[in-house]
């Protein structure tokens, strides 16, 4: 049998991307060492009495806890609102005060964060999109360091809408555009 040889990439992703929250392209700030996008499929192949190892055709996505995660380096007070969700906001003069939602109260459909896409550019010349129509902040903190300017490591965790009837769906989309 010979050696098939090496087989070059067609279709890249070039650079870190862009994370837009809406129509805003840079909806929560620039980052540092890019987005980290997992879709967090969980598979389950079917157990069975004398199974002794996993079977084609018997796994299925039991969950999914897809996220974006990454270091952003702005602290603006828009940005430091989509950070905490349910949080209300009131600017006095030269402050933007942020006070965030009291512990035990539900969030409210307007809480979320609504179609946020991580567009990376392609080798091609395309764009590669990952999409989360409803989405929230999981989890974020804010570290400084002498001489460099402060990140922020930030969890965005898709949800389903309100709304869906299909509890089953996946929370994201993956879209890959030719040039």
């Amino acid at each position: 049998m010979a050696f098939p040889g090496y087989v070059a990439p067609t279709n890249l992703m070039i650079d870190a991307g862009v994370l837009y929250v809406g129509a805003s392209p840079l909806g929560m700030g620039a980052t540092r060492g890019g987005i980290k996008f997992d879709p967090g499929a969980e598979m389950r192949n079917v157990p069975f009495d004398g199974k002794t190892t996993d079977i084609a055709g018997l796994d299925r996505v039991t969950a999914y806890n897809a996220k974006f995660t990454g270091k952003m380096i702005d602290l603006s007070g828009p940005s430091l609102q989509r950070l905490n969700p349910g949080s209300t906001s009131s600017d006095s003069g030269s402050e933007h005060i942020i006070t965030p939602i009291d512990a035990t109260v539900m969030l409210a459909e307007g809480d979320y964060l609504t179609d946020v896409k991580w567009i990376g550019r392609a080798q091609t010349g395309g764009t590669v999109e990952v999409l989360f129509a409803h989405a929230i902040v999981e989890k974020f903190s804010v570290s400084g360091t002498d001489k460099a300017e402060a990140e922020v490591d930030i969890s965005i965790k898709a949800v389903l809408a309100a709304t869906e009837t299909n509890l089953n769906a996946c929370p994201f989309t993956m879209t890959l555009r030719d040039a």
